[in-house]
Formats: C-alpha cells, structure tokens, sequence
C-alpha cells in the first residue's frame, strides 16, 4: 500500500452553530409538480451503488484464518517483500517531490 504524497489535505468547514429548526413554508405548494426519471445511465450506478454497499468491507473469514495462523505460529512474514515495498514507496515519493 503507498502513500500518495501528491493529494492535498482536505479543509473542512468551520463548525456551523446549532440553530433550532424552523418550519418551512413551501412556496410551490400551488405549482403542478412533474414526476422526475433518471437516465439509464443514473438507474445503473444506483444498482451499483446498492451491490457495492452489501459487499462486507473486512472479510471477516480471511482475517479469522490469519489469526489462526498468527496464533499457531505458521503466520510466514516475507520481509524481503516489505523491504521492497518500502524502498518502492520512498523512491516513489522523491520522484513526486522533484
């Protein structure tokens, strides 16, 4: 996993103060109101929004068979690949910086 050095942070706004809620009066209570469809374009990125949003974010079988693993002690840690990818992080990061 690199750090993508090149993104700036991101500011957020200063807090907004709590107001009490006031009851609105809608203006277009009068106006004929029109049914509003999305393009297909729009009706597919929301089904895919809705199958993105079941998948699990932590494969919770995956991370119990590397406790497993851990605990018994067969967990094998290849540092060679570490090292690697930090060296290719660090060289990564100073070609962003030039």
């Amino acid at each position: 996993m690199k750090i993508d050095p090149g993104q700036k942070p991101v500011t957020l706004p200063a807090a907004v103060e709590n107001r009490p809620a006031q009851p609105r009066t809608d203006k277009r209570a009068n106006t004929d109101q029109t049914d509003v469809t999305l393009s297909q374009r729009a009706a597919q990125i929301k089904q895919l929004e809705t199958r993105l949003a079941a998948i699990p974010v932590i494969d919770r079988a995956r991370v119990d068979s590397i406790k497993e693993a851990i605990a018994s002690g067969q967990y094998a840690i290849n540092t060679e690949n570490i090292a690697d990818g930090l060296i290719d992080s660090v060289k990564e990061m100073l070609r962003v910086a030039k």
